[in-house]
């Protein structure tokens, strides 16, 4: 059984750290340059990093973001290969789930790749039919109520 934890990030260099583990994990294996892992919303108020740490090393991590008073959208889901199928995802779901419910938020919503859907089915997400192309790989949006989940 891993032993990790998940929490909020506390500082900049944890911060700095997420950025290239998700460089690793979601843009390196398709030959893109580092910077492409970031975006305009990450040093938003509004935004939200968690982590995954082993041994003092970060492992998984994911991003929530509040669209609205009633959504937050889960972002970078990214969990090192040697990590993956150990429940390191399924605990940063958790810990979102958790952070969102006390945002009161009512739903969650993810972009997901098709090869990463069925996790989110696992955890209780609801796809949408329309498949749709983002960097190039098929996507599509997922959606948990949390307020069916109470």
């Amino acid at each position: 059984m891993l032993d990790f934890k998940t929490s909020l990030i506390q500082n900049q260099l944890e911060k700095e750290e997420i950025y290239y583990q998700r460089w690793l994990v979601l843009r390196k294996p398709m030959n893109m340059e580092k910077g492409t892992e970031k975006d305009e919303y990450d040093d938003d108020d509004d935004s939200l990093h968690f982590i995954a740490v082993c041994e003092e090393k970060i492992i998984g991590s994911a991003r929530l973001r509040q669209l609205s008073t009633k959504l937050g959208s889960i972002a970078y889901l990214a969990v090192l290969p040697e990590f993956q199928s150990q429940g390191v995802g399924t605990a940063l779901i958790k810990k979102i789930i958790e952070i969102a419910k006390q945002k009161q938020l009512e739903s969650l919503r993810v972009m997901t790749r098709i090869s990463a859907y069925q996790f989110y089915r696992r955890v209780g997400f609801m796809e949408t039919d329309e498949v749709f192309q983002f960097l190039g790989i098929p996507h599509k949006f997922m959606y948990f109520n949390l307020l069916s989940s109470e």
